[in-house]
């Protein structure tokens, strides 16, 4: 069993690496999903704020009902003030792709680039979260 000397070893080495590989893909996806789950808060945090920019003279006037609507032009400002109280600059890379309503509801489209610890010269890509949120007064 001359033939055989040393193989355990080669055996070993190659499970070391496939552990390692595995533990780099591990740690990756970890920190995508994280990514996409703080950008995914914000984009939810953002679409709230920009749903309580409601049409103030209508809902003096008329007070809460289901004819009070979301003021448009109020709706980016409220998002991007949320924004940049919550600290968004901090997040590298972020763009506000898409903020607008319909007088109901608001959707908010969030996109910043991928971060990998290991796979990031060979994964290029972004994140992108998407969130809406609707007006809605108990009348």
């Amino acid at each position: 069993m001359r033939g055989d000397r040393g193989s355990v070893l080669i055996l070993g080495v190659g499970w070391v690496a496939v552990c390692l590989l595995a533990l780099v893909v591990l740690v990756d996806a970890s920190a995508a999903f994280l990514q996409r789950r703080e950008l995914v808060s914000l984009a939810d945090a953002a679409a709230l704020a920009g749903a309580q920019a409601i049409d103030l003279d209508a809902y003096y006037d008329r007070g809460a009902s289901s004819a009070t609507q979301l003021e448009p032009r109020l709706v980016p400002i409220r998002v991007r003030h949320h924004l940049d109280r919550a600290g968004a600059a901090s997040v590298d890379g972020l763009v506000v792709e898409e903020v607008s309503s319909n007088g109901e509801s608001v959707r908010v489209r969030l996109s910043t680039p991928l971060h990998l610890p290991f796979l990031a010269g060979l994964v290029d890509g972004r994140v992108v979260a998407e969130s809406w949120a609707r007006l809605s007064l108990a009348g």
